[in-house]
């Protein structure tokens, strides 16, 4: 994914709109940000003790990914089932608003400690045999959190490759939905 060639098939002014699970999704830009946007900004600054700021590369070969290129993962390997759009928070900070077409995995559910990593792996497309997997199937992952104040995503990346997931394969939005809200992009807020 490049950004060069996400700006050139999708102007920012332009809605970006893609199937997932046979539901329509539209990208767009508003330009009115939603009161969410700050509740997750100010969340996210007021649990770090220090001045907090995630890494510009998650983990070495895995690329950096921003709006456009997230954006161009959504119209292509997102909806063609070959990806996945990974939202690494916990399930309280994802109420507040997550990116149309994500999925919840919180980080902590691939660390090596939890004894359900495995079937996590294989539902992502990895093959296990005699305790060895094969990630050659393996989805391809754009993950993010609540952006560049939190870990959640670095850690989420760093877990996955620890347990051999390719690096080629992940791709890391930093920029989060931190970014994503305050640029007034689409946002879906789970039902209550």
């Amino acid at each position: 994914m490049t950004s060069a060639a996400a700006a050139q098939s999708l102007p920012v002014t332009d809605d970006a709109v893609f199937t997932f699970n046979g539901q329509e999704i539209t990208i767009s830009r508003s330009s009115v940000l939603p009161d969410t946007s700050f509740d997750v900004v100010s969340r996210a600054l007021s649990d770090c003790l220090q001045p907090c700021l995630s890494p510009m590369t998650a983990a070495r070969n895995v690329a950096t990914v921003g709006e456009l290129d997230v954006i161009e993962f959504m119209s292509g390997p997102l909806e063609n089932g070959d990806g996945l759009l990974v939202d690494a928070r916990l399930p309280e900070d994802r109420s507040a608003g997550y990116i149309p077409a994500s999925v919840n995995i919180p980080s902590a559910t691939v660390a090596e400690t939890n004894p359900f990593r495995d079937e996590i792996l294989m539902a992502l497309g990895a093959e296990q045999y005699q305790g060895i997997f094969n990630f050659e199937g393996a989805m391809d992952l754009v993950v993010y959190d609540d952006g560049p104040a939190t870990q959640d995503a670095p850690v989420f990346i760093q877990d996955m490759l620890a347990a051999g997931y390719p690096a080629n394969k992940i791709h890391y939005y930093r920029g989060g939905m931190q970014v994503w809200t305050t640029l007034g992009l689409t946002t879906t807020r789970a039902a209550q």
